[in-house]
């Protein structure tokens, strides 16, 4: 042990993080045959994923009760929970989702460049029990009746400040592990937690959430499930592949090493001179936040982000208590079953994630899959408020594209995007600048959070929604999903002049050298 830690001081950078109890006990029952590389990867991704999975888990309770709170205003049987059943209660509980992301985006930015100077694991730790015990409390409302609004978004802004613990500090853990060339369809995978979280959200939440004498207990059931992941956490993550002795992965893309192979072909270059000598990645210091804010292509994935987020969380927010407020093929449904249905949603975002790092994982170009995904989502919002409701059937059917198509990009944007940004040649692969350059993209993306569920509650309006209700609310969804692609417009074009240079200079090259496969090319370098 002694010498694990004169390694860590030996690297230098890697901040002192002692090797979970958990995998020292691991080490030591395997004897000679300690994990390899990919067994301790696949524990990675898996730990990760249910990590964010319970963030978003205890993040989609305050949706599921929204209904039950507030009642029914014409039905006598249907109380609510004061002061949220009153005739401006749609408007009170869009305060409450606005103190939650407000603070989630303000949080989130100080957590992300506090996670890039201490341990990941306790950081990690803390926050996850941080984040339980503030939902309990904000859920022993209902069994302390407590009435006071002041009390509610006092704590949803605690809940919203322990929620932005975990983005940051998980992004960075697996941008750690694993290789930037295969991160697009890994993380596209790796990214359903929050689909996941919001599904398993919807039944653990929504089985207590249609009476007011049970709805707190949809704010415990998920914490306490957090709060037991945040013990297995303290034990057995390891952060970096270095703290277990192995390497870490390659920081370039298999495309950025064939490029450089043909630009140093093309000029006549015999050696990577310019290069220079290689740089242990974790022996570089953090990068302040102006730095790493005006990294190349931050800024317009933040800007981009900021309204695929606003669709994505009115979505998370809203859309229970929308499909509760309409008809569906003449049926009105209550806050469970309606719960139920908008799980869907998520399913098409599960998809939609998956499709879109496959594509960027095979483009090479974040920028063009955003853009087609991003437009696709425009007319997909009109077909689902103008048939949505026709039938169960059609409700599904077009809430799951239109998760496929609006969930995708803000996947691919906060996974592998933000970790390829944050090991970019320009800070010469920094693993200490994921963290920051992740909580710079979503921290922006999470302002538009906070507007859409706000200018939803204020465009419906008082009193009991309709269909006809949300009529504006989709108008500016629609706003939201083009605008987003704009942002890109810049780094779209780009890509294409990437793609059309590569091909010119692959033709060239190869009409000089009969080299043309990759394995060729590296031997003639």
């Amino acid at each position: 042990y002694n010498e694990y830690k004169s390694y860590l001081r030996m690297v230098g950078g890697i901040r002192y993080d002692p090797l979970p109890l958990g995998i020292r006990c691991l080490k030591r029952c395997s004897g000679s045959k300690p994990p390899n590389n990919n067994i301790y990867k696949g524990w990675i991704l898996i730990l990760t994923f249910l990590i964010y999975m319970t963030y978003h888990m205890n993040r989609k309770c305050p949706s599921v009760v929204k209904k039950t709170l507030h009642g029914n205003t014409s039905n006598d049987n249907d109380t609510g929970w004061y002061p949220f059943n009153k005739e401006d209660g749609n408007k009170l509980l869009g305060y409450l989702d606005t103190a939650l992301l407000l603070s989630y985006a303000i949080a989130i930015f100080f957590w992300g460049h506090v996670a890039d100077g201490v341990s990941l694991r306790y950081f990690l730790t803390a926050g996850m029990l941080a984040t339980s015990v503030s939902g309990i409390l904000y859920g022993m409302a209902q069994f302390w009746n407590i009435h006071e609004l002041a009390y509610f978004v006092i704590m949803m802004m605690v809940v919203g400040t322990f929620q932005a613990t975990g983005w940051p500090a998980v992004v960075a853990v697996v941008g750690n592990w694993v290789s930037k060339g295969s991160r697009g369809l890994v993380m596209g995978v790796w990214n359903s937690h929050t689909s996941v979280g919001n599904i398993l959200g919807n039944i653990i939440a929504g089985t207590e959430s249609n009476s007011v004498d049970t709805w707190g207990l949809s704010f415990v059931y998920p914490a306490i499930i957090m709060a037991l992941l945040a013990v297995v956490v303290f034990f057995f993550l390891p952060t970096t592949p270095q703290s277990v002795n192995l390497p870490p992965p390659n920081q370039t893309s298999k495309d950025e090493d064939e490029e450089r192979l043909i630009r140093s072909i093309q000029v006549g270059n015999e050696s990577d001179d310019d290069d220079g000598e290689d740089v242990d990645p974790n022996s570089i210091p953090a990068i302040g936040f102006g730095k790493a804010l005006m990294l190349p292509g931050v800024l317009e994935f933040s800007f981009s982000l900021f309204f695929a987020k606003l669709v994505c969380y009115t979505f998370l927010f809203c859309l229970p208590q929308y499909i509760a407020a309409i008809e569906i093929g003449g049926k009105q449904y209550k806050s469970d079953k309606a719960s139920d249905v908008s799980s869907f949603y998520d399913i098409g975002g599960i998809i939609g994630s998956i499709v879109c790092g496959i594509l960027a994982d095979k483009t090479g170009c974040n920028a063009i899959v955003c853009i087609i995904f991003q437009i696709a989502s425009v007319p997909l919002l009109l077909l689902y408020y103008i048939y949505g409701g026709t039938s169960m059937a059609a409700q599904i059917g077009v809430m799951c594209v239109l998760g496929f198509f609006s969930n995708g990009p803000y996947a691919l944007i906060t996974t592998a995007v933000s970790a390829d940004l944050g090991t970019q040649e320009a800070i010469r692969g920094s693993a200490q600048a994921l963290a920051t350059v992740s909580a710079i993209i979503d921290g922006i993306g999470s302002v538009g959070a906070t507007i859409g569920p706000y200018l939803t509650s204020s465009l419906i309006g008082d009193g009991d929604a309709s269909h006809s209700s949300y009529k504006y609310v989709f108008t500016m969804l629609m706003a939201a999903s083009f605008v987003s692609a704009l942002c890109l417009v810049r780094l779209f074009i780009k890509d294409v002049r990437q793609i059309r240079a590569r091909r010119i200079v692959a033709r060239d090259v190869l009409s000089r050298t009969p080299t043309p496969s990759y394995k060729q090319l590296r031997d003639i370098q």
